[in-house]
């Protein structure tokens, strides 16, 4: 079973990055400026995005690979 709970690349959990979109107001695209997820391999940008939209921020899923700028 695969479990996803951070980007791995900057060794953010989803729980820290999205309670700094909150606390901010970032976007997706704001919060990979501010702390580099979704800006290396890419493999956390399905996970952010869904993690903004629901507040989840842990997955037993495997998502696609989006684009950082595909607003969805």
């Amino acid at each position: 079973m695969a479990y996803v709970d951070r980007c791995y690349c900057e060794k953010k959990p989803f729980a820290e990055l999205i309670a700094t979109a909150s606390r901010e107001g970032l976007d997706l695209v704001g919060l990979a400026r501010r702390e580099g997820c979704g800006t290396h391999c890419g493999w956390c940008v399905a996970y952010l995005r869904r993690a903004l939209r629901t507040g989840e921020t842990a997955f037993t899923e495997l998502l696609a690979k989006e684009p950082l700028d595909d607003e969805r």
